[in-house]
């Protein structure tokens, strides 16, 4: 009925060791759950840097196909309809080549509102009308997304 001395002292110890393993059963859960949440963000980081290698090549190919719009626009001033149905044919199969790699067209267009995580403001001009103030009066170039992150934004005349 009555515990010893050394049996006190040996419950007491029992309860420390209990409370040191129990500490450390809580520090190795959280390490272990630390380390499964690195495990998966390091996972959707490289997942994200592999869809977005391409990201520099894919940009500079834009002038590429920025220069494909105003060429198509000038040919048609003065060459026959063949000719510029071939360039065009030219320019849709480079555009879907880059639209595969998770290139798309940001739709920006006169009217729309000016929004800075689209546009860029390239001027600002005296809107006519006050319904034109803060709307895109004109793009100047178009902006696009690769695989939903804007890397140029559309190049827009604002009304002011």
């Amino acid at each position: 009925m009555y515990e010893t001395i050394d049996e006190k002292l040996y419950n007491i110890e029992i309860k420390k060791l209990n409370d040191k393993l129990n500490e450390e059963n809580r520090k190795y859960i959280r390490i272990f759950v630390d380390f499964k949440n690195f495990k998966k963000r390091i996972k959707k980081e490289k997942l994200e840097i592999i869809k977005n290698a391409n990201e520099t090549l894919l940009f500079d190919l834009l002038s590429v196909l920025d220069d494909f719009d105003r060429s198509l626009k000038e040919i048609k001033k003065y060459y026959n309809k063949p000719l510029i149905q071939g360039i065009f044919f030219i320019k849709k199969k480079f555009y879907e080549i880059l639209k595969n790699k998770g290139l798309k067209k940001i739709k920006t267009k006169k009217g729309d509102k000016f929004n800075t995580d689209l546009h860029e403001a390239i001027t600002q001009v005296k809107a006519t009308l006050d319904e034109l103030k803060g709307k895109v009066l004109s793009v100047i170039e178009e902006g696009y997304y690769l695989n939903k992150k804007v890397i140029r934004y559309s190049k827009v005349i604002v009304g002011k």
